[in-house]
C-alpha cells in the first residue's frame, strides 16, 4: 500500500487488517481513490479510544475500529464484516437498524438512543444486547451524506444492574410492606426516604410519597424530638448504630405510644448516605416496666415497714427472753424449793392420791424449767454475738462426753469419734449442737440395746453439688453422726427439725421438741446446711455441712 495514505496508518489490529485487504476486489476499490471525507473520517476513527462503526456508500459498507472489536464477541462477524454490506453483515437486525440510518443518509440528521434493546449475533448464537449510541452524518466533498458514523456504548450490564436493582428494591418493598415492624430509610439530615407500611398506616398517612422530608417532626412528642436528634446526629459522627425509645402519636387513638427505634448506616460507594432501620411497638412492656417499677417501689416500702416491725418484735423477744430468764423463772423456782421442801417433810403425811398429784407437780415444774431453758438457748443464737475461733473437734466432743458421762453409764453407751478435725465455729453454739445432738442419741436409745454412737469428719470441696445452697469452690467440713436406736420414719427427715415438733409421746420420751431446732439454728448460724436421715427401729443418721472457714 501507498505510504502516502497514512489515514491507514496506525489504528492496531482494525488498521492492520485495512491495510492487508486487497481492496481492489471490491467496489470501493485502492485506497488512493478513495474520497478524502473517507480517508478523513477513518483517520479519525481508527485512532479513537471511543467504539465506532462507519457504514459508507449507498451499499453502507462497514469499517470498525480496534474499541468496537470486543462488542463483536468471539466466533461472530470479526472480521468478516470489514467492508461488507450494512445488509449482509447486520441481517439479522436490519429490519431494526435500516429505518433510523434513513433519518441519517435522507434527510441528515442525526439521532441519539439510550439503552435500546437491539439483539445480535455474537459468540456463536444470538444475544439480547443493550446500546447506547448516535448516529451522525458523513458528507462528501460535494455536501451530499455519504456515510453515517455510529459512536456506541454496550450498556447491557449496567441496564440488567439497573433492572437487578428495580427487582432487589420491588422485592424489599413487597417484603417490608408485609413486616407487622416499622421499616424506614433516611438520609444524613434526617429526611425519610421511605417508609413501610405499617409506619404508614400508624401515622395516618395513604400515600408513601406525602410522608417524606422530615415530617417525623409532626409525630414524634415534642419532649423527645431533642432525644432523637442527639441520637441521629451522635451516629452520624460516629457512623454507627444507635438505639432510641420515644413517643410517637397513633393516628387512630390520637395518644402517644412508646417504640423502640433502631437504626444501621446505610453507605453508598463507601460513603455514609444515611440510615436505616426497624421500629417496634414497646408501649406494653414500657407500661407493664412502669407498673413493676411501682410496684417494686411499693414492695420495697413494705420491706422496710417490716423490717422495723421485725426489728420491734427482736425486742420484744429480747424483752421476753429476760423475763424468761428472770421474772418467770423466779416464782417457778419457789415452786421447786417449797415442792422439795414438802416432799422431805410433809411427804409421809399424804395420802396416795395426794402424793401421786404432788408428783405430778414436780414433774410439771420440772418440765417448765426444762422449756423455759430450751426457749433461751432457742432464742439466743439469734441475738447473741458470734466469735468465730479455731477449735478441735476431739476436745469439743471430750467435754460434751464428760457433760453426759451419768446418762452413758446408766445405758452402757459409747461415743466414738473416728477421726478428729479443725473447724472455725461459735465455740460455745456449736458446743450445744454436739450437746443436743449427743443426747438425742442416746435419749431415743433402744430400752435393751445399749447406745452406740459414731462420728466421723471429712473435708469435702464439691458441697455444691450436694446442696446448691453451698459455695462452689470453697472447703467444707462434714460430720456425720450415726446411731443404732429407735430411728424414725422417712418421712419426718424435714418435720424433726421444726420447733415443737415431737415424733414420741412425752410419756415414753423427756423433751421439749426444741433441741433439733436450736440445731438447725446453729448450723445456719454458721452458713452450713443439715440433714438427716433414719429407719425405725433401726437408727439415725445427723449430717452437718459447714465451712471449714467463715
Amino acid at each position: 500500500m501507498n505510504k502516502e495514505f497514512h489515514f491507514l496508518d496506525d489504528g492496531g489490529e482494525m488498521g492492520k487488517l485495512m491495510r492487508e485487504k486487497d481492496w481492489s476486489l471490491t467496489p470501493l476499490g485502492k485506497p488512493e481513490g478513495w474520497p478524502q471525507s473517507l480517508r478523513t473520517t477513518l483517520n479519525i476513527l481508527l485512532n479513537s479510544p471511543f467504539p465506532m462503526f462507519l457504514f459508507w456508500g449507498e451499499a453502507l459498507k462497514g469499517f470498525y475500529n480496534d474499541a468496537y472489536r470486543p462488542i463483536l464477541g468471539v466466533d461472530g462477524k470479526h472480521p468478516y464484516i470489514l467492508g461488507l454490506n450494512g445488509k449482509e453483515s447486520w441481517a439479522e437486525i436490519w429490519e431494526d437498524i435500516e429505518p433510523m440510518l434513513k433519518v441519517v443518509t435522507d434527510k441528515g440528521e442525526s439521532i441519539w438512543r439510550e439503552n435500546l434493546l437491539i439483539p445480535i449475533f455474537r459468540n456463536g448464537q444470538m444475544e439480547d444486547v443493550y446500546w447506547t449510541f448516535s448516529y451522525s452524518p458523513v458528507k462528501d466533498e460535494s455536501g451530499r451524506v455519504s456515510g453515517v458514523l455510529v459512536i456506541v456504548t454496550e450498556t447491557t450490564e449496567a441496564v440488567l444492574a439497573e433492572r437487578r436493582l428495580r427487582e432487589s428494591e420491588r422485592r424489599f418493598r413487597e417484603l417490608a410492606n408485609l413486616s407487622p415492624v416499622w421499616i424506614w430509610i433516611t438520609d444524613n439530615d434526617i429526611n425519610i426516604e421511605y417508609a413501610n407500611k405499617a409506619l404508614l398506616d400508624y401515622v395516618g398517612v395513604e400515600n408513601e410519597a406525602e410522608f417524606t422530608g422530615q415530617v417525623w417532626v409532626d409525630v414524634v412528642h415534642p419532649e423527645d424530638l431533642a432525644l432523637v436528634y442527639a441520637g441521629f446526629g451522635k451516629a452520624l459522627e460516629k457512623q454507627t448504630g444507635f438505639t432510641l425509645e420515644y413517643r410517637v402519636i397513633n393516628d387512630f387513638s390520637k395518644k402517644y405510644e412508646w417504640f423502640k427505634v433502631l437504626g444501621v448506616p446505610k453507605f453508598e460507594g463507601g460513603e455514609m448516605v444515611g440510615f436505616i432501620g426497624t421500629g417496634m411497638n414497646i408501649n406494653k412492656q414500657k407500661s407493664f416496666a412502669d407498673q413493676l417499677k411501682e410496684e417494686v417501689s411499693s414492695r420495697t416500702k413494705q420491706l422496710a415497714d417490716s423490717n422495723l416491725k421485725l426489728e420491734e418484735m427482736n425486742k420484744e423477744l429480747q424483752s421476753f427472753a429476760y423475763i424468761s430468764s428472770h421474772d418467770l423463772q423466779e416464782p417457778l423456782r419457789k415452786i421447786q424449793m417449797f415442792s422439795e421442801v414438802l416432799m422431805e417433810k410433809e411427804f409421809d403425811k399424804l395420802s396416795s392420791s395426794g402424793k401421786t398429784k404432788f408428783e405430778k407437780i414436780q414433774s410439771a415444774a420440772n418440765r417448765m424449767q426444762s422449756l423455759i431453758n430450751d426457749l433461751l438457748s432457742y432464742s439466743r443464737t439469734d441475738t447473741e454475738k458470734r466469735v468465730f475461733e479455731t477449735v478441735d473437734l476431739r476436745s469439743l466432743v471430750e467435754d460434751v462426753k464428760n457433760d453426759l458421762g451419768e446418762e452413758l453409764h446408766k445405758k452402757n453407751g459409747t461415743i466414738t469419734l473416728v477421726n478428729s478435725i479443725e473447724v472455725e465455729v461459735v465455740k460455745f453454739q456449736f458446743r450445744q449442737l454436739m450437746y443436743n445432738l449427743l443426747s438425742n442419741s442416746i435419749k431415743y436409745s433402744k430400752s435393751d440395746v445399749p447406745p452406740v454412737i459414731t462420728i466421723k469428719t471429712e473435708v469435702i470441696t464439691n458441697a455444691n453439688s450436694i446442696d446448691e445452697k453451698l459455695l462452689k469452690n470453697k472447703e467444707y467440713v462434714q460430720i456425720t453422726i450415726t446411731d443404732n436406736g429407735i430411728g424414725f420414719e422417712e418421712q419426718f427427715s424435714k418435720k424433726i427439725f421444726e420447733v415443737f415438733q415431737r415424733l414420741h409421746s412425752k410419756q415414753e420420751y423427756v423433751g421439749t421438741g426444741i433441741g433439733l431446732a436450736i440445731v438447725k439454728k446453729i448450723v445456719l448460724n454458721h452458713a452450713g446446711v443439715i440433714s438427716a436421715t433414719g429407719e425405725l427401729n433401726k437408727g439415725s443418721v445427723f449430717t452437718i455441712i459447714l465451712p471449714k472457714k467463715q
